[in-house]
Order: structure tokens, then sequence, then C-alpha cells
């Protein structure tokens, strides 16, 4: 299992829960953030070795977009598995992205078992 996360959700409940749920169902989030610019500042700076960048869409200063396109320019971060998360109408969502990007999506409120299904299916 590529277990190794980090964690970028601008709601600060949500990111406790998202942390708490991660690390139950086997998955180390070693670093989280609370929004996309701080994330992609501290990360590059840092080269962390991770395998899956789960972050929401729409937060302040850097969406998960403009993130993950400025990620996967660091060697560090170009070979991540890449899941955005929303809780808005997930169609406008999917047409940021290229459709054959690889980035897996999770509809907000989703189920343990759905995460644990996407981040499977991400590794």
């Amino acid at each position: 299992m590529n277990n190794k996360v980090v964690l970028v959700e601008d709601d600060n409940n949500l990111r406790k829960t998202f942390e708490e749920l991660l690390d139950i169902i086997g998955y180390d989030v070693v670093r989280s953030f609370e929004d996309g610019g701080t994330a992609y500042v501290d990360l590059h700076r840092e080269n962390l070795e991770v395998d899956i960048i789960l972050t929401d869409f729409f937060m302040p200063v850097m969406n998960a977009d403009e993130l993950i396109n400025s990620l996967k320019s660091i060697n560090a971060y170009r070979n991540c598995k890449y899941v955005v998360m929303t809780g808005f109408d997930i169609e406008s969502v999917y047409s940021c992205f290229p459709k054959d990007s690889g980035i897996h999506f999770l509809n907000k409120p989703f189920s343990a078992e759905e995460l644990v299904e996407v981040l499977e299916g991400a590794e």
C-alpha cells in the first residue's frame, strides 16, 4: 500500500475529520494544509516523499487545478497520485482537468468506503 498522504482542505473541521479517517483506514498523513498556496510553497521547499495528494478543489489562495499543475512541475511530486474532493458540481470540476490527467475525484460528502475505494484506485 502506498499510504503517505498530503491533505489540503480549507475547512478546519473537515481537515481534522479527514486526518482521523485516513489514520483509521491505514494512511499516514505526512502533512496537512488549509490552502493550496501554503501547500505549494511548503511542498516545493520540503520535497517530501508522498504517494497521494488529497485536496479540496475550491480553496483560498490557490484552487486544486492550480496546485496540481504547479506540483506536477516538481520532480518529487510528478508521479504522485492526485485525488480532488469537492462539494460543488463535480462536472464543472472535471472540466478543469484534461481527460487523460489520471486525477481521481470524490464528491463531498462521501463515506469511508468511498474514500477507501478512490484511494485504492489511485495507488
